[in-house]
């Protein structure tokens, strides 16, 4: 379904990740480095030094140090290493935190991370405190069904959104997907009166991260399900205005799934994207497609595919992506397939706003399945 579209929401700028280190120059850090030093310091422990926590269920709360907080709105998720505030609309990983608190670099929190071992941890402005860590707990049939009511209720308030509308007709996703996928946009002010009008326990709610201390966590985001079953089991939220600094928010109190697994059971070939909006665009082309939500694999995750004889590789087409992409590669073997850089464009979502877009991803998988990138 084609529409007109003359104006886009907002886009967010991602940080270049190469970054000046304080005291041997200019460095380049893989993901992997990274991805090391984020493993060395589970965020609970981190933001404990900073900010004095008390649980809450499997959260933890504190009062931000990000603005003036009479009352704790600060919560840390330790079952997926990530932290937001309901009051300021802060939010992010470990390093982020430390940016915000330190007033660092990307690059300098890395290195102040990377030089904190057990017997060297930085002394100031530590509060003592002893954290657990949360245990991930699998969601219950009350979990589901608020998950799956606050899907519906996210899906009808986007039909009320022309300008959301317009942006994701801009994306060519159509009105056809957003209704088979049940994507959403979340006013801020409707899922806590719907779920009073049913009578369900708001402490559910507060338990998935879909509602906490200052309101609903995917406000003013567009909202897209992963539903199997005929039940919703996560939801990833796309940001829509300037003020939101996280691209991407995926819901803090249930396990990441892999986007579009149960529409690909049973197919020879499989693509794997990193994106919601990269999946959305490849189904929507007629691909049985899965997304990562992210740039990385778990071997458990990748089990879950076993059956595929060929798996399609289609990572963003920066230097970060193409590692991404040789990295699943490996996880695959003889099975995978990285289909080439797109041209002019960084993502799937991205190639699809350029004329004859379909055809030429066409002609880069050809070229993938013949072994010719």
């Amino acid at each position: 379904m084609q529409q007109t579209v003359t104006t886009a929401l907002p886009q967010i700028k991602t940080i270049t990740r190469p970054m000046p280190n304080a005291t041997q120059g200019r460095v380049r850090r893989t993901r992997e480095d990274i991805e090391t030093v984020r493993a060395n310091n589970p965020i609970e422990q981190v933001i404990a030094r900073y900010v004095v926590l008390r649980p809450s269920g499997r959260r933890l709360l504190g009062n931000c140090p990000f603005h003036n907080d009479p009352t704790p709105s600060l919560v840390v998720y330790a079952h997926n290493q990530s932290f937001y505030c309901f009051g300021c609309d802060v939010g992010g990983d470990v390093f982020k935190f430390v940016q915000l608190f330190e007033k660092l670099s990307f690059a300098e929190a890395l290195q102040r991370l990377g030089s904190i071992t057990p017997t060297n941890r930085p002394v100031s402005r530590v509060l003592p405190v002893s954290v657990n860590t949360l245990p991930r707990v699998e969601l219950s049939e009350e979990h589901f069904t608020l998950l799956t009511a606050a899907t519906e209720v996210y899906h009808a308030a986007i039909f009320t959104q022309p300008r959301v509308l317009e942006y994701l007709a801009k994306r060519r996703i159509d009105l056809d997907m957003i209704r088979y996928h049940r994507i959403g946009y979340v006013t801020g002010n409707d899922l806590a009166k719907y779920f009073r009008f049913r009578g369900w326990d708001p402490e559910i709610a507060n338990d998935l991260g879909l509602i906490g201390p200052r309101g609903e966590y995917f406000r003013q985001r567009i909202v897209i399900p992963e539903v199997r079953e005929g039940r919703a089991i996560y939801l990833v939220g796309r940001a829509t205005q300037k003020y939101q600094r996280a691209k991407y928010l995926g819901l803090p109190g249930a396990p990441k799934p892999l986007y579009g697994l149960e529409r690909v059971r049973g197919s020879a070939e499989v693509f794997l994207c990193e994106g919601p909006l990269d999946w959305l665009t490849l189904v929507q082309w007629g691909y049985p497609a899965i997304a990562l939500l992210g740039s990385h694999l778990k071997q458990d995750q990748a089990s879950e595919i076993a059956d595929a004889e060929r798996v399609f590789i289609v990572t963003d087409s920066d230097e970060p992506g193409r590692r991404s992409a040789r990295r699943l590669a490996e996880m695959f073997g003889k099975r995978a397939r990285i289909v080439p850089p797109l041209p002019n464009a960084k993502d799937v979502n991205e190639l699809a706003m350029h004329p004859r877009a379909h055809e030429t991803f066409s002609e880069l998988v050809q070229q993938a399945r013949s072994g010719l990138h």
